[in-house]
């Protein structure tokens, strides 16, 4: 025979079903009726043996609305058995109504703050009644869930609705003129824009909303005597500038420039030797698409040293996408076979991909990787020396 615990835990299976049944009763679509809620279950036997079977039902009397004024409820029969003579029978378990099916299940909290959600969402009038009906099952448990602030919901509606008629604002989201807290639209992103007439675009929130995002910089060094960087009346070795600046960087510095080294670690690249007529670059790992436009990359040798791990090699992929001519530096088997006692773990490439865009020699040494026990498929280019880098340089 069941058990109160297990009634419970059904009952909470059909939690979310009353939600949905809730959403569209909210907006008056035709849904039938969520109570009586029956739970079906295994109610016993009046041939089950009797002691057990007493002992089973008593419990399951005690805790029922029969006996507490709450929760489920029990249709009971009297009927003979030819065993056990005269048994009380179970014919039905069920809710009888909202409040007692919620307190069983101990949700009446996170059921007022789905309810207050809903409301205020609905009166914001951003979607219609299908729309929001479509939404609101697909953000259920959102909804119950403990605001980070009150009024949460009205202010989410606030930031949907100016998004929606100031379109192309053109400004950084903290100067949204909102009676919000200066965080509060950078941390609900995501459902903010889901309310939005443009829920379903699949760019940035930024960039759908044609808002101003941080900007992105180029942080880079010279790596020769005969180039000196241009910002300055004093020499300088080193500066960060913005990218829209250094894609459009003066022709009387470029042409001194024949080389580029595009290094992923930040102490590689402060300590990257001397080379004539080069640069070097932080490239600071998947923020490679950032560095996919600039134009004057395309007449200069451009080399990428990154760790010698998939990673490593999917980035390098990335960057041949948009410049056909760039080579891998210390990145083949012999740097495996150098420093092979500092082969550590590394993550696999998702669903274990292969890059496009490698070469035979660099396609050889991802595979040693990818072949390689799981914890000696990584070579983090910090390990490479600078003596070992200098060696490397001499043969270009």
């Amino acid at each position: 025979m069941i058990s109160p615990e297990e009634i419970k835990i059904k009952a909470k299976n059909k939690y979310k079903d009353f939600l949905r049944y809730k959403v569209d009763l909210s907006v008056t679509f035709p849904v039938e009726d969520f109570f009586p809620l029956i739970i079906k279950a295994d109610k016993g036997k009046v041939n089950d043996d009797l002691l057990t079977r007493q002992k089973e039902l008593q419990l399951l009397i005690s805790k029922s609305k029969n006996k507490t004024s709450s929760g489920y409820k029990l249709d009971l029969e009297t009927v003979n058995s030819r065993k056990n003579g005269e048994q009380t029978e179970v014919s039905r378990i069920y809710f009888e109504n909202e409040s007692d099916y919620l307190s069983f299940i101990n949700e009446k909290k996170s059921y007022k703050l789905f309810y207050t959600a809903i409301s205020q969402i609905k009166n914001s009038n951003l979607l219609s009644n299908e729309k929001f009906v479509k939404w609101a099952k697909s953000h259920l448990t959102d909804l119950c869930a403990e605001p980070e602030s009150n009024p949460f919901w009205t202010d989410v509606c606030l930031c949907a609705d100016w998004l929606n008629k100031n379109c192309d604002s053109h400004l950084y989201i903290r100067e949204i003129p909102l009676p919000v807290h200066t965080k509060f639209i950078e941390q609900n992103k995501k459902i903010i824009k889901s309310l939005t007439e443009k829920a379903e675009s699949g760019f940035e929130f930024e960039a759908t909303f044609g808002l101003k995002t941080k900007p992105d910089f180029v942080r880079f060094r010279s790596l020769s005597d005969n180039i000196i960087l241009p910002f300055s009346e004093s020499r300088l070795n080193e500066c960060q500038i913005l990218l829209d600046d250094f894609s459009k960087l003066d022709e009387s510095f470029l042409h001194k420039i024949k080389n580029i080294f595009i290094v992923e670690n930040e102490m590689v690249y402060l300590t990257f030797p001397q080379y004539k007529d080069s640069i070097c670059i932080w490239g600071q790992g998947y923020k490679v698409n950032i560095l996919n436009g600039i134009e004057w990359f395309k007449s200069k040798g451009l080399y990428y040293f990154g760790d010698l791990d998939e990673h490593g090699f999917d980035i390098l992929s990335t960057y041949r996408r948009y410049y056909l001519q760039i080579q891998s530096f210390c990145m083949d088997k012999n740097v495996l076979e150098e420093y092979e006692q500092f082969l550590v773990e590394g993550k696999i490439l998702e669903s274990r991909r292969i890059p496009e865009n490698l070469t035979e020699a660099e396609n050889e040494c991802f595979m040693i990787l990818r072949d390689a026990a799981d914890e000696k498929n990584r070579l983090e280019q910090e390990r490479v020396s600078v003596e070992y880098i200098r060696e490397q340089l001499s043969l270009l």
